[in-house]
């Protein structure tokens, strides 16, 4: 191929590359306004709401073992009692009873506001966590370093996307997802990281067992796509120049 040949190729993919901007331009425009559907602001922390003042109590999650005792109910208490995947746990007479993301105290109160409805008077139940497995939350999407990750005592989103080596400069920092387990059901919530930084929304509570996902900014990454091709337009300029 010649000198001349070269330049006239470069000067021709310069030319398509132009004819189309306006699409790559109509494809960011339509990027900035798609977000996931699931809420967002006070709705979102209704569901993933953060930490409360008072001290860090361990939180039941899928596959814990518990004791569960009913004052002077020896058939309704379990000794070795396991929540499910789903985060739930079964007893006699009520059912499956989620318990997950609640305290031990907590998750008493629950199961004595069942067992009251329809079968006993007042009554008083106690829960002791036997086994705590290991608790992780998984980190998926435009982050550094997906994965599942360890966490002990208590986490905000801030650090869980920071134990992932944070999130890729093509992430959508207003659209990141936390689903959550709650009675059973994944539900999810959407958070604007850049905002949390910033100190003007609160930093929610990340429980184990919680999934992060940090969305693409569909427009960042046509813009990437766009700032890649400029030696390649540098050279076509170049050949333009030449040639005159």
């Amino acid at each position: 191929m010649t000198a001349r040949t070269g330049q006239l190729a470069i000067a021709g993919r310069y030319k398509r590359l132009r004819r189309a901007l306006p699409l790559a331009s109509a494809l960011v425009l339509a990027a900035c306004s798609t977000v996931p559907d699931a809420p967002k602001g006070e709705a979102a922390y209704a569901l993933v709401p953060p930490p409360p003042e008072r001290g860090a109590d361990h939180r039941i999650g899928a596959y814990d073992v518990l004791r569960i005792t009913v004052y002077r109910e020896p058939d309704l208490s379990l000794e070795d009692a396991a929540v499910d995947a789903a985060g739930q746990v079964r007893l006699p007479l009520v059912g499956d009873i989620p318990v997950a993301g609640l305290s031990a105290h907590e998750a008493a109160d629950v199961i004595a506001g069942r067992l009251g409805q329809r079968y006993l008077v007042s009554p008083q139940v106690t829960i002791f966590v036997k086994k705590a497995v290991a608790r992780r939350v998984t980190l998926d999407g435009e982050v550094s370093r997906p994965g599942l990750y360890p966490v002990e005592g208590r986490i905000g989103l801030l650090d869980a996307v920071a134990m992932a080596g944070g999130p890729t400069r093509i992430a959508q920092l207003g659209g990141i997802v936390v689903v959550r387990i709650v009675e059973g059901e994944r539900r999810a919530a959407m958070f604007d990281l850049g905002a949390i930084r910033a100190g003007r929304a609160d930093d929610p509570e990340i429980l184990p067992g919680d999934t992060i996902i940090v969305g693409l900014s569909r427009a960042k990454a046509v813009l990437r796509d766009l700032t890649g091709a400029a030696p390649a337009l540098t050279t076509a300029f170049i050949a333009l120049d030449v040639d005159k």
